[in-house]
């Protein structure tokens, strides 16, 4: 008799337990809340590394605005979740191009001869 009162106990224990891992994975699942615009962006300018990474997000705001932030908010919550880590300036730059976001990048040519850049029309011999 007093077997079948301690398996009674250990179930009734066994219950509770997985009755408080259930409330409080509920109770993470309903206090995470959606980050507001300007942490999406400042969380993408942290995992974003590299000397061109500003100049993407910035021109991908200014050209794309709210569609460029859904792709950012995309990204934040993979880097919340552990899913991603670290990108670099490029890997963003390629993110947006798949996702059909082409960022124009300011491109400079310089030609450095004996310490003094010079003009591609004055690079003649």
């Amino acid at each position: 008799m007093s077997e079948n009162i301690d398996e009674i106990e250990r179930r009734r224990i066994m219950m509770k337990m997985m009755m408080e891992i259930i409330n409080k994975t509920q109770q993470k699942t309903s206090t995470k809340r959606e980050l507001t615009r300007e942490e999406v962006i400042q969380l993408i300018r942290q995992i974003t590394k590299g000397e061109r990474a500003g100049e993407i997000i910035d021109n991908a705001l200014q050209l794309y605005g709210d569609t460029a932030v859904q792709v950012f908010r995309q990204l934040a919550e993979l880097y919340l979740s552990g899913r991603l880590g670290e990108l670099q300036d490029y890997e963003l730059y390629q993110i947006l191009e798949r996702v059909g976001l082409h960022v124009p990048l300011r491109t400079r040519i310089r030609i450095v001869r004996h310490g003094r850049e010079e003009s591609i029309g004055s690079s003649s011999e």
